[in-house]
């Protein structure tokens, strides 16, 4: 029973370890509250923000756009995710410097699109 205790023990050390300065002092404002029985707080990994560069190729994969019928112009890009589209030419660039995505332009128009499937 001790050596389950200590595993369990060692598992919660290695997810604060995981957290940063003020997450720690949110956990064992947690902790202290849980021993009074007014609140339940668990140890939990932070998981890294989204960035827009992010937002823009999980998009693109989502719809499929593989080509140029089926790609997006900057501004379609981010009126779908909400952002601005200076944010989204941002992110754009780097993709497209990334090699990550390509770039079509036809007209006025410049569809953004990624590369043919492996």
């Amino acid at each position: 029973m001790a050596f389950r205790e200590d595993e369990e023990r060692v598992e919660v050390a290695d997810r604060l370890a995981l957290l940063d300065g003020f997450s720690r002092i949110a956990y064992r404002f947690g902790k202290i509250l849980s021993v009074t029985g007014s609140a339940t707080v668990r140890a939990v990994s932070v998981k890294r923000p989204v960035t827009s560069v992010d937002a823009v190729l999980e998009f693109l994969q989502s719809i499929g756009a593989y080509n140029w019928e089926t790609g997006r112009t900057s501004l379609q890009i981010a009126k779908h995710l909400g952002l601005a589209q200076i944010t989204v030419s941002k992110a754009v660039q780097k993709l497209l410097e990334r090699g990550l995505i390509k770039a079509e332009k036809r007209g006025k128009s410049i569809r953004y699109y990624l590369p043919k499937r492996p």
